[in-house]
């Protein structure tokens, strides 16, 4: 199964790309050393795995893999991947229009899963970027509502093309926050994710038991 999945993503990003299927709490790309992990989960539907492979691989043929390009100083690095996420998966389905349905169906299985770690959770309660990031996947499966100064935020974030739309977006949407005190700090990182909410890694660790199996 992972020579198969290898030779797929190899085939989406046309490079030779390394692809490592392990215990992984979700995919991600490494734009830097060419690596893409996929997790290891229990049960993964056809529909999980071409999001999971169609995501990352869009990272691997359109996301900047210089380091300095990707580090924008004084943003924090999710704030990069959610927004780059949007661009990235929105290119994909561009180039391959067969994984929209994909996409739908993938994303709407992670949602069932608590992916997000939001399960009777009010959304409204998250900060933007965590709200930014659930509906931009989820899309019409969730409900999620900002305020009318965080929809301009909202649809500048859903209107970017290019990395440097992203750069633009990301600085002023960090502007925005740090004003209103509602921004952390965190560590540089040059691994995309599909999986940035600021609960994860609890949500991660409680979903060992059903997720992530070795064979």
């Amino acid at each position: 199964m992972l020579q198969k999945k290898s030779v797929l993503a190899r085939l989406l990003a046309n490079e030779n790309i390394s692809v490592q299927q392990g215990n992984f709490p979700t995919a991600s790309f490494d734009v830097v050393n060419r690596v893409l992990n996929l997790p290891n989960w229990k049960d993964m539907s056809n529909d999980l795995y071409d999001l999971l492979v169609g995501h990352e691989v869009s990272h691997a043929l359109n996301t900047p893999s210089d380091p300095e390009v990707l580090n924008i100083p004084n943003v924090p690095f999710s704030f990069i991947n959610i927004v780059e996420d949007i661009r990235i998966e929105k290119l994909i389905m561009r180039k391959y229009p067969g994984l929209v349905g994909n996409f739908t169906r993938g994303y709407n299985e992670l949602i069932e899963m608590d992916i997000f770690g939001t399960k009777d959770k009010p959304l409204d309660i998250l900060p933007f970027m965590d709200r930014l990031n659930i509906k931009s996947k989820g899309r019409a499966a969730v409900e999620v509502e900002f305020s009318d100064e965080e929809k301009y935020y909202f649809d500048k974030a859903m209107a970017v093309e290019t990395f440097e739309d992203v750069r633009e977006v990301v600085l002023e949407i960090a502007e925005w926050l740090r004003a209103n005190n509602e921004i952390q700090e965190e560590p540089e990182s040059n691994e995309f994710s599909n999986d940035e909410n600021a609960e994860d890694q609890e949500q991660n660790d409680n979903q060992d038991s059903n997720k992530p199996e070795g064979d």
